[in-house]
């Protein structure tokens, strides 16, 4: 099992000198999180509009954006409930317009609608599951199938144009980490 809190520390440490600047401009988290919704949705338009190489660029501005909110915002004691709160939310919202784009560019495809909506599925039950692991008061253990992961394995499907095989995988592979997070969590709950 990886330790996405070391991850995510050194992710922050790469961007330090970066976060300097921000505070300086002024930008808040906030604003880094709602840029990257707008680089998703710019992204989402050029991909269907035939632009793939700059989609991509687009969309990896998208997802660094999404990465740095809240590195910047724990970086700089810029935490707050309610950016937590809104960060997880506009996270859902730019996955599910990705989503939709995908779904969107494969219109033809019966077999990919089909996946699309286990994706979207998978996805709601990857967010619900662990907010009951945390209402428990249960630690749940992170995944290769997480958010985070889920745009990286975007971006590595994108690079080899098959965003068809990207939906199919991740598809397949939430359900699957939703159904170890249910045995894990009746073992859990079993002790007590």
């Amino acid at each position: 099992m990886y330790d996405k809190t070391k991850l995510k520390k050194q992710w922050a440490d790469i961007f330090q000198p970066l976060f300097g600047y921000f505070s300086a401009w002024g930008i808040k988290p906030t604003y880094i999180t709602f840029s990257g919704t707008a680089f998703i949705f710019l992204g989402c338009i050029l991909l269907l509009n035939n632009q793939s190489v700059l989609a991509f660029v687009i969309f990896v501005m998208g997802g660094l954006c999404d990465a740095l909110d809240g590195a910047y915002a724990r970086a700089t004691g810029q935490v707050t409930c309610f950016g937590g709160f809104c960060d997880s939310v506009i996270d859902r919202y730019n996955e599910f317009i990705l989503v939709g784009c995908v779904l969107f560019y494969f219109r033809e495809n019966e077999l990919l609608y089909f996946f699309s909506f286990i994706f979207f599925l998978g996805i709601t039950l990857m967010s619900y599951t662990r907010a009951l692991f945390e209402k428990n008061d249960f630690f749940c253990p992170a995944n290769p199938f997480e958010y985070l992961e889920r745009g990286l394995l975007f971006l590595i499907f994108f690079v080899f144009g098959r965003l068809d095989l990207w939906l199919i995988v991740t598809a397949i592979g939430t359900h699957g980490f939703v159904a170890h997070r249910c045995f894990l969590f009746y073992r859990l709950a079993k002790v007590l």
